[in-house]
């Protein structure tokens, strides 16, 4: 059979960069070539108008993912509502809808996710949710420290560990020692969980350009991974143990690319330790700063393109978030529809078909190795001043320029948000949400240790998670907030 298949391009002779821009000049009619046609990213990097060569295909290997029974990726819902009860309803709603993996966002205020404070609440919440077959997750967070002792309270006896599979979320900070705690549990107990979760979205969401999202996507994992080797850790022992979250936005094709740059420099960065494994598990939520409150409609747009390209960018586990998010809590409705963005593109596009889409293409693949060398090099300039923990203001600097020339082409219109400064509309349909729940503060005696074993050992007894909370390093943003505020 293979000796009928026709070669199509037998015959025909590849034009000459040269000759293409002779042809344009025509077609230009006098206009400049550069001014006319050439763009670049928000990291200085050329994106066209013609790519007529490339590196060499670049091969991923992708980590194994537990419980995808067939599909290409995780659907992964949300979880945030304050109330319990309705948390459980909404995670049932979501898992029988089509999601197969979720993220539990807990705020123990209650202002920005669920109130779980004590093994009860957590027992409410998960009822009813098959823990075998279901992934589950903590939103990344500083926080997470004794979220995390939580769950392993909740599971560290089931029968059926081995088939359970979490991330627990923890953001590494200042405190060494509970990283060191958590990781040691997790390595003895749970080697199949992810005990640590670098956060890269949270600069995104700061502001930060693709490049140094991924630059803060390395520094953080090095200087995890050095204080972990600090503490006997082999390095092969200390990858597995790590996940990465990472932001997708409306720019379809240039989420493809940094999720692929990410791997890339990934496996560069395990490789300079001697990792015998250099994959990694990419979770990828929906950026929250190119939401917008004025038509919260145009918001259906923007996630469509951020999930096509955390699909064919080949994210782990995907989050869509309701295009109702920066109003408040989403309806079942919202959450509905943020579903079936990700149903549509498996389900009836069949985009898992296919592993890496974009491998072979011009475009991205030149614009992959682009956006790594970019990223490489702002890491590079992160180490030379001692790493992240040394580098922190300098690259909280570096962030606030980024995000104010971005803010600065929006109000001149160099930069069109569709529903804030393009194709607007006088009066936008109002878009339901939920009421949010006053939720009174729980009594009783919380957990006071820094140990991560006197930390399950205290919530057994019924103690509670600690109220007080660590202030964000990176203040959110969000593109459209001073538009929204000028119309108001």
């Amino acid at each position: 059979m293979t000796d009928h298949i026709l070669d199509l391009a037998d015959g025909f002779t590849c034009g000459t960069e040269a000759q293409w821009r002779e042809l344009t000049g025509k077609a230009l009619r006098g206009a400049d070539y550069d001014e006319t046609l050439v763009r670049y990213t928000e990291d200085g990097i050329q994106c066209g108008p013609l790519f007529t060569d490339a590196p060499k295909s670049t091969r991923f290997d992708k980590a194994d993912i537990p419980h995808l029974a067939g599909r290409a990726w995780h659907i992964t819902t949300e979880i945030d509502h304050p109330d319990i009860t309705q948390a459980n309803k909404d995670l049932l709603a979501d898992l029988e809808g089509g999601a197969s993996a979720t993220a539990l966002r807990i705020d123990l205020t209650g202002k920005r996710g669920i109130a779980v404070r004590d093994r009860s609440n957590l027992q409410r919440l998960l009822s009813g949710v098959m823990t075998n077959l279901v992934p589950l997750s903590l939103v990344p967070s500083t926080d997470n420290f004794y979220g995390a002792a939580l769950l392993v309270e909740h599971f560290k006896n089931d029968s059926q560990l081995k088939d359970i599979h979490m991330s627990l979320g923890y953001v590494p900070n200042k405190k060494v020692r509970q990283l060191v705690d958590l990781a040691q549990w997790v390595k003895a107990h749970a080697p199949h969980w992810k005990a640590v979760s670098i956060d890269a979205s949270a600069v995104h969401e700061a502001g930060a350009t693709p490049a140094q999202e991924l630059a803060a996507m390395l520094a953080q994992a090095v200087q995890t991974v050095r204080n972990l080797q600090s503490h006997r850790f082999d390095i092969d022992e200390i990858f597995p143990l790590i996940d990465i979250h990472l932001a997708s936005d409306q720019d379809g094709h240039m989420g493809i690319v940094k999720l692929r740059a990410a791997r890339l420099v990934w496996a560069k960065m395990a490789e300079s330790f001697g990792s015998s494994d250099t994959s990694c598990t990419i979770r990828a939520t929906s950026s929250r700063r190119m939401m917008s409150k004025m038509d919260p409609w145009s918001n259906m747009l923007r996630l469509g393109g951020a999930t096509f390209g955390a699909v064919c960018g080949g994210a782990d586990y995907i989050t869509t978030l309701p295009f109702t998010q920066p109003l408040g809590l989403a309806s079942p409705f919202a959450r509905r529809s943020a579903r079936n963005q990700q149903l549509l593109l498996m389900e009836e596009s069949h985009l898992g078909q296919v592993n890496d889409p974009a491998s072979g293409s011009y475009t991205h693949e030149t614009l992959t190795y682009a956006l790594a060398k970019s990223a490489w090099g702002i890491f590079q300039a992160i180490e030379s001043r001692g790493g992240w923990a040394d580098a922190h203001d300098w690259f909280k600097d570096q962030i606030s320029v980024a995000h104010k020339t971005r803010m600065a082409k929006i109000e001149n219109g160099e930069i069109l948000l569709v529903g804030v400064n393009q194709f607007t509309k006088p009066n936008v349909r109002k878009a339901e949400i939920l009421s949010r729940p006053k939720i009174l503060p729980k009594s009783g005696t919380e957990i006071n240790s820094d140990n991560f074993a006197g930390a399950i050992s205290q919530i057994s007894d019924g103690k509670l998670l600690p109220l007080k909370q660590q202030e964000n390093p990176f203040k959110p943003v969000r593109l459209s907030e001073e538009i929204e505020g000028q119309a108001s």
